[in-house]
């Protein structure tokens, strides 16, 4: 399963890849319009959070984004030493069609299941994702264990697994 996993993993990004380049925008500024999409108007300090970048290099990010359009700074209704990163019209519209195709092709990819099976799937990723983002609430955690791991020579250390699906 976990093969299957990395498999939808990595066809998303090239999915996401391939959204970005028809956007004409890079893969991080992709991103950043999905977390303004999702999350609404986000100081760029929390940009920076989601996104793993540097505050440079958000601040250059967003230059891109509000050249192309897509998003705009406008000042912070309750702190006047801080701004907000929004959607602008088109950038919502945009970001709203690149959703809209990404649903569309995932329920093309299930129509033909049952329905209560395409629920259970559905609660299963849920279950995946809690799980992942419990593991990585603890960056320690996840430090120790995989260095654990990497010194016991343990699953995964030397070779793909060969797990069945």
């Amino acid at each position: 399963m976990a093969v299957q996993l990395r498999n939808v993993i990595v066809a998303s990004d090239e999915y996401r890849r391939a959204e970005a380049a028809a956007l004409g925008v890079g893969l991080t500024e992709s991103a950043a319009l999905g977390e303004l999409y999702h999350r609404g108007p986000l100081p760029p300090s929390a940009l920076v959070t989601r996104l793993g970048v540097a505050s440079a290099s958000v601040t250059t990010l967003l230059d891109r984004l509000t050249a192309a359009g897509l998003a705009q700074r406008v000042p912070h209704p309750t702190d006047r030493r801080s701004v907000l990163v929004v959607l602008t019209p088109r950038g919502r519209q945009t970001t709203a069609a690149m959703f809209a195709m990404f649903t569309e092709d995932i329920l093309r990819a299930v129509h033909s299941a049952q329905p209560e099976h395409v629920r259970e799937f559905t609660a299963v990723l849920a279950r995946i994702a809690a799980m992942l983002h419990q593991r990585v609430a603890d960056p320690a955690t996840v430090a120790r264990d995989l260095a654990r791991r990497v010194a016991e020579g343990g699953p995964g250390s030397d070779a793909p697994s060969t797990e069945p699906v």
